[in-house]
């Protein structure tokens, strides 16, 4: 895995234990190493596919200098449990020294080094096409979800042809789902399912238009998430028969986040074909 390292940050702080520890700043030193994919950054040059160096020297000044712990190893976690929110870090490495702690003798500083890790969660997709060559279209799409940064596919569903849905005068659409393991936040998921349509072709001109290639975020684990621009569980899930059955096919037990089952919702809803 590509690396991100900053390296020997130093800020002043009151942390330890004793009253003087709490209330006289200490200088402190603080190593990054930051693990995430780095290769579309290398072709793009843009900083949205890295890690804000800039942002990340600021937050971690603040958790140092405004913030308060009796030991190093909570001021490490702290840390590392911030930077494991940034875009797309997978795992980080955090050293925290103490440069001048109250204690006799020669030695040139106490630390603690620790490394946390983003823990994987399970997602479900929807795949969906109704324009040009849907075989064609659907396999293209799931060569990206492939090449998918920190995302394995575990599993496919069959492809069903069903009839469109709220706007009904359009060609029939192809439609699959795939279950994926991932180490990507849901809004970062989305967010590369989004760049996927776009290098497709998708234009976005009206709602319910026939498309090239339509993906949804379905399930997310079990979280629930209710933002403006992400909804999960998706806010049809229930009501469509094309996007039931695939996944039912995948896992037939598959439970929403409320720990109703998804086979429990099929009965009353309409078969598309």
């Amino acid at each position: 895995m590509d690396q991100i390292i900053l390296d020997g940050l130093k800020f002043w702080g009151c942390h330890g234990i004793t009253p003087e520890e709490k209330n006289k700043p200490q200088p402190f030193e603080v190593h990054l190493v930051l693990y995430r994919d780095l290769s579309r950054a290398g072709q793009t040059d843009s900083i949205d596919d890295t890690v804000d160096y800039s942002q990340v020297f600021a937050d971690i000044r603040h958790i140092v200098e405004k913030e308060s712990f009796n030991l190093l190893e909570k001021m490490a976690d702290r840390i590392a449990a911030h930077v494991l929110g940034l875009n797309k870090v997978i795992t980080a490495r955090v050293t925290v020294k103490k440069l001048k702690p109250p204690i006799g003798g020669e030695y040139r500083s106490f630390g603690v080094s620790i490394e946390r890790k983003r823990v994987a969660g399970t997602a479900y997709l929807g795949l969906g096409t109704n324009l040009g060559d849907r075989e064609k279209n659907l396999t293209e799409a799931a060569g990206y979800l492939e090449k998918l940064t920190s995302t394995r596919v575990l599993k496919y569903s069959s492809r069903y042809y069903t009839s469109p849905w709220g706007k009904t005068d359009q060609p029939e659409f192809l439609n699959q789902a795939a279950a994926v393991e991932t180490y990507l936040t849901p809004r970062e998921l989305l967010q590369e399912m989004l760049d996927i349509e776009t290098l497709m072709g998708r234009k976005r001109l009206e709602k319910w238009e026939p498309r090239i290639i339509d993906l949804d975020l379905l399930l997310y684990g079990r979280q629930t998430i209710q933002e403006p621009d992400l909804t999960i569980p998706h806010p049809y899930l229930t009501q469509r028969e094309f996007v039931i059955r695939p996944l039912l096919e995948i896992e037939p037990d598959l439970q929403l986040p409320d720990g109703r089952l998804l086979k429990s919702e099929a009965g009353g809803v309409r078969s598309e074909r």
